[in-house]
């Protein structure tokens, strides 16, 4: 059992306490206190009236149930109540503490690292993610250093509160490449939902007529996450960050995400999330994230039957039937309105990689020369990679030399504040000219698409993972989120929405034994 003052004074929480609790926390678990803020930061904010769409609660936004990071583990490893992790602010950071201490024995043997060697704390921080994807617990651990080495600041419930940036070995972070192609150019990546969650169509831009604004109730990468389990039921097309609007793309525009609660809107809409929670707008909606999600609708706009209008760009609680709030009364349509129809202006950043004739499996080129038409110039890292940040929204082509290789060029238009990759393969210089006599050029930095065409057509709505052409002449659920699965998938649904468990233990009540993981 942990004893230590609870300082949290019934005059409102301070900058200090805030400080005090982390400190606290990290040197009672001899975890990295860079770390732990860290985890806190990008999970709420450090607020700890968070509750998450998954059910998390706290500063950590520790969730129910045994998926790590869990409550009741963490209440385990502490012999405490849930209830006080959910109440106290100083208990929840301490569970995230235990946790991060728990996993980091586990991964090494039951000895845990030195606390000042964050690098060595990767296979701990994965267990946050949230996921069982390697892929995107590696994707998680390394955004959660890139945290770390930034630094943050920023006006939270606590007041104003600033962690300085902290040196990260560069050789912890994950191989830069470039991303798969997506519906949208600008998106920094493709995650796929859980096929359990959305239905496989084959809808074209003529079928497409809204576009659907969310709010997560959570995190970026909880919300990602959350629609890659299977038992969440729930997707929408694009996750949008608010620190500086990365999208993620999860479901492809062609087919069906089920988060609007009207399964005519499901039908003819793009779903966008986008982190942060309602009652704090002031905190989540941030310039980047508004400008880079209204390029994204921007160029759904420009590809589909969607109007840009309030009358097909909604939110959440426009949606007939809709139960929910989001993006509530602190979302600024009017300023968000105005960027998409072009009023509005952004930078963004352009970054890729130079390689040896193929961006993907070729063998990247160090200390390739790297520059812009409009200007700046660069050379290429011991990855391949470079970049060039700050750009005005317009048109750009990047070139990339280096000896022994022939000029290679690439063109992308920057249209959010987040990446745009533009990569550039370059082909060996005895290569013969092709016919035009130009060099090779790579106008998107991604591989081509593969056609693969559609099976034959059924009725709507079908069940997931069944793939049919878009027919929107038939009938179908207009009060469903989504289609009916069966009676025991409809009965998984119903449970998942009224079986959040209630907690009435008592304030202060313990654990009656100690907690073995098995």
């Amino acid at each position: 059992m942990l004893l230590f003052p609870l300082f949290l004074l019934a005059s409102g929480p301070q900058a200090h306490d805030l400080d005090d609790a982390f400190q606290q926390a990290a040197a009672d678990h001899q975890v990295p206190l860079p770390l732990l803020q860290a985890l806190g930061w990008e999970a709420t904010r450090w607020d700890q009236g968070a509750h998450t769409t998954w059910q998390g609660w706290g500063v950590m936004d520790l969730m129910e149930g045994e998926r790590d990071p869990s409550i009741e583990h963490a209440a385990r490893l502490l012999d405490v109540s849930p209830d006080l992790l959910i109440r106290d602010a100083a208990w929840n950071i301490q569970g995230g503490a235990a946790l991060l201490a728990w996993h980091a024995q586990a991964a090494n043997g039951g000895q845990l690292p030195a606390h000042d060697e964050i690098e060595a704390w990767w296979d701990a921080l994965r267990a946050f993610s949230r996921s069982d994807d390697p892929s995107w617990q590696a994707t998680y651990a390394s955004s959660i250093y890139r945290i770390v080495q930034d630094g943050f600041e920023a006006d939270t419930a606590w007041g104003p509160y600033a962690v300085s940036p902290v040196a990260v070995d560069s050789s912890v972070f994950e191989p830069v490449f470039p991303p798969p192609p997506t519906d949208y150019a600008g998106a920094y990546q493709f995650v796929s939902a859980s096929s359990s969650n959305y239905s496989n169509y084959s809808r074209t831009g003529s079928d497409i007529r809204y576009v659907i604004v969310h709010t997560v109730q959570g995190s970026y990468s909880g919300c990602i996450s959350w629609f890659q389990n299977s038992s969440s039921a729930v997707s929408a097309h694009y996750v949008v960050r608010s620190s500086d609007g990365q999208i993620t793309q999860m479901v492809w525009e062609e087919d069906v995400a089920w988060h609007a609660g009207n399964w005519d809107y499901n039908l003819t809409s793009v779903g966008i999330e986008h982190e942060g929670y309602v009652d704090a707008p002031g905190t989540w909606y941030t310039d980047a994230m508004y400008a880079s999600s209204a390029a994204l609708v921007a160029d759904i706009v420009s590809r589909t039957s969607v109007s840009a209008d309030r009358s097909h760009i909604l939110g959440h609680y426009e949606v007939p039937g809709a139960t929910h709030t989001d993006p509530g009364s602190g979302w600024d349509w009017d300023y968000y309105m105005s960027l998409i129809d072009g009023s509005g202006t952004g930078t963004g950043t352009l970054r890729g990689v130079v390689a040896d004739q193929d961006i993907y499996h070729g063998e990247r080129i160090v200390g390739a020369s790297v520059w812009l038409d409009a200007g700046g110039s660069t050379t290429s890292a011991s990855d391949g990679s470079w970049s060039f940040s700050d750009l005005p929204y317009d048109t750009y082509t990047v070139y990339a030399e280096a000896d022994g290789y022939q000029r290679g060029s690439c063109t992308r238009a920057i249209e959010s504040s987040s990446d745009h990759w533009c990569s550039i393969a370059l082909e060996p210089a005895d290569d013969p000219p092709d016919d035009t006599g130009d060099p090779p050029v790579d106008d998107t930095g991604d591989p081509p698409v593969q056609d693969t065409g559609d099976s034959t057509a059924q009725d709507v709505p079908v069940p997931p993972g069944a793939h049919t052409r878009m027919d929107l002449s038939g009938g179908g659920c207009g009060c469903a989120s989504q289609p009916a699965r069966g009676g025991a998938g409809l009965l998984l649904g119903l449970l998942g929405l009224i079986g959040i468990r209630r907690r009435r233990r008592e304030a202060g009540a313990r654990e009656v034994s100690p907690y073995v993981k098995s």
